[in-house]
């Protein structure tokens, strides 16, 4: 490939990293101008956002010449952060597999990063349990595929190692979710 065709692809690739990146931005330049910055700062923190994410309107906006109302947005934020950082909302991002952003303040972190613990138990056992079966269906179907004997044991051999895998899967789904349960109810009995 010659300097000229490497230049041209190399222009192309940075050319729609570019764009890819601008497509990242928060805010368009028309939302930066009408947006209720309290209001964004709320939907941000009911969200799970840490106080930081301001910086990512900045810079969206900055770009389009319009300054952010940090402070109304951080009124907002302090608003929704409180509901998202509830126990209960904890255990529900943990179970669903969602990402502890920890943007909780210090007087809620404890008791939503606990629940989210629990919760998170119960998400990474089920995605085990879901894997295990994945394989033993891919091992069954290429099971039914073999034609030489010493595949087919070998693919036995590999479909006992994943039942055995999966049986444990199921027991660490059952303990996660009893104590997730036990945690909802001690939480219940504690309100």
């Amino acid at each position: 490939m010659g300097f000229q065709m490497r230049y041209l692809v190399a222009a192309g690739v940075l050319g729609a990293a570019m764009m890819a990146l601008s497509s990242c931005a928060t805010l368009s330049e028309e939302q930066c101008q009408v947006v209720d910055w309290q209001q964004l700062g709320e939907s941000d923190g009911t969200r799970g956002f840490p106080v930081t994410y301001v910086g990512q309107h900045q810079e969206a906006c900055t770009k389009h010449g319009i300054s952010v109302d940090a402070a109304s947005w951080q009124t907002g934020w302090e608003r929704g952060i409180r509901t998202y950082c509830t126990p209960a909302n904890g255990l529900n991002v943990g179970r669903t597999g969602g990402i502890n952003r920890n943007a909780c303040p210090a007087d809620m972190a404890l008791a939503f990063n606990e629940a989210y613990t629990v919760g998170r138990r119960v998400h990474d056992a089920r995605s085990e349990r879901d894997s295990a079966q994945q394989e033993i269906d891919r091992l069954i179907r290429e099971l039914s595929a073999a034609t030489a004997e010493e595949d087919r044991r070998r693919i036995q051999l590999e479909i006992e190692l994943e039942r055995n895998r999966l049986s444990s899967a199921q027991g660490d789904v059952f303990s996660a979710e009893r104590a997730a349960d036990l945690y909802q109810f001690r939480a219940a009995q504690a309100q």
